[in-house]
């Protein structure tokens, strides 16, 4: 008997018992669907982390204090230890030709009404370089200036959709706006307008009710009648060694407050927050499916149980089959070949349908997702193992029947 016709009897044996065959799929489908969702799910999220960072800013670097280690004897921080200017002027002086800017970022909150509607408003104080630092887009007009922060001038970058909500599509460069921040006004005349790019990190939807601006850092110690900063925001030039010149910068400030080895100061980067959230979700990613790998063991022995249960129901089928000369390689051939067309089948759909859930998601999370050939092959590949692995031993079982014992079964 060969391969076609072998083919034939195990579709027709497929055929006669259709429920029973998809319910043995199903443990299949289920788990290469899982898989499949999943690891393209993963890897898109990866994707996306990756470009976010990208758009961010690889090079981007903090450094801060470490608040809750030791700084002096009584184990906390002093004011001492805050960065000042001269820090700032020193880091310039000493790294500036490799850096794209450094700045402090200080925050101030606000509001803005508009008939009864009272707008939350984020005020960062920032140097005339922040926007080397920050992928900051202009819309319309300019970015700070440095004159603007030596002589600490009340202008703003504000928001596009700041600018569409109270400027009505006029031209906002020029105009002024007036917040409440605390016990006073601050009143700004606008210079620019920025665009704000969605953020995956944020992962819910944005207050529409909460705009950010920029103005000079100088301007917002004025109000808070504070002058030093807790952290730096540093973005290195391309080419640079990014670790190696954030450690300098943070051994600068160490000298330059006497803390040497007093682990006070702290720097973080871009690229090892970046390698921190990739470690996250790929182990999660691998976790995960290692779980829904379970439903193909179970899906396996599945197969494995009914091939044993077609056997027995076959035992009369498969000793006429010896007695009209098949031997046993050919009934062991026909029962292999039964097994690999179910999982491979159900290999197929759960394919198909883990495609379909990994699109499915990533419009619920907005991402896109990353299904690659290397794993839909695998997939398909696995689900075929299966078939041979777990039919093997049905297989034989009905190969090695007595064809006198198979011909007397009841």
């Amino acid at each position: 008997m060969n391969i076609m016709e072998s083919i034939r009897m195990a579709l027709s044996a497929i055929k006669s018992n259709k429920m029973r065959t998809f319910l043995t799929m199903l443990g299949i489908i289920i788990g290469i669907s899982s898989v499949i969702a999943l690891v393209g799910l993963g890897q898109g999220s990866k994707k996306a982390m990756t470009k976010e960072f990208e758009n961010t800013g690889v090079n981007r670097a903090y450094v801060y204090l470490n608040e809750g280690m030791e700084g002096d004897s009584n184990g906390m921080v002093t004011d001492e230890d805050m960065i000042t200017h001269n820090d700032m002027n020193i880091i310039e002086r000493v790294y500036g030709s490799k850096l794209e800017g450094v700045s402090p970022v200080l925050s101030l909150g606000g509001s803005m009404n508009q008939g009864r509607v009272t707008y939350n408003i984020n005020i960062s104080g920032v140097t005339e370089k922040y926007n080397k630092i920050e992928n900051i887009k202009m819309a319309s007009g300019r970015f700070l200036s440095g004159e603007d922060v030596v002589n600490e001038r009340n202008v703003a970058v504000i928001e596009q959709k700041m600018a569409e909500k109270f400027f009505k599509g006029e031209d906002p460069v020029g105009k002024m706006i007036t917040m409440d921040t605390g016990d006073q006004s601050q009143t700004y005349r606008v210079v620019g307008t920025f665009t704000k790019p969605k953020a995956l990190l944020t992962m819910g939807a944005s207050n529409k009710n909460t705009f950010d601006i920029y103005t000079p850092y100088t301007q917002v110690e004025r109000i808070t009648g504070e002058n030093t900063f807790s952290y730096l925001d540093i973005n290195v030039k391309e080419g640079e060694n990014i670790k190696r010149t954030v450690k300098g910068i943070v051994n600068i400030i160490e000298r330059k407050h006497g803390s040497v080895g007093k682990n006070i100061y702290m720097m973080s980067t871009a690229e090892s927050q970046l390698k921190m959230v990739n470690n996250v979700t790929g182990n999660l990613t691998k976790f995960i499916s290692a779980i829904a790998a379970i439903s193909l063991l179970v899906g396996g022995i599945g197969i494995m149980n009914i091939m044993l249960v077609s056997v027995t129901e076959r035992t009369r089928e498969i000793g006429i089959r010896k007695a009209l000369g098949a031997n046993k390689k050919d009934i062991l051939r026909q029962f292999m070949i039964e097994a690999i067309i179910v999982s491979g089948c159900g290999g197929i759909i759960g394919i198909s349908l883990g495609i379909g859930f990994s699109y499915l998601g990533a419009l619920v999370i907005k991402i896109q997702p990353s299904i690659s050939l290397t794993i839909v092959l695998g997939a398909f590949l696995f689900s075929a193992m299966i078939g041979v692995f777990f039919g093997l031993y049905p297989a034989n079982k009905a190969a090695k029947l007595n064809t006198i014992d198979a011909l007397r079964y009841e």
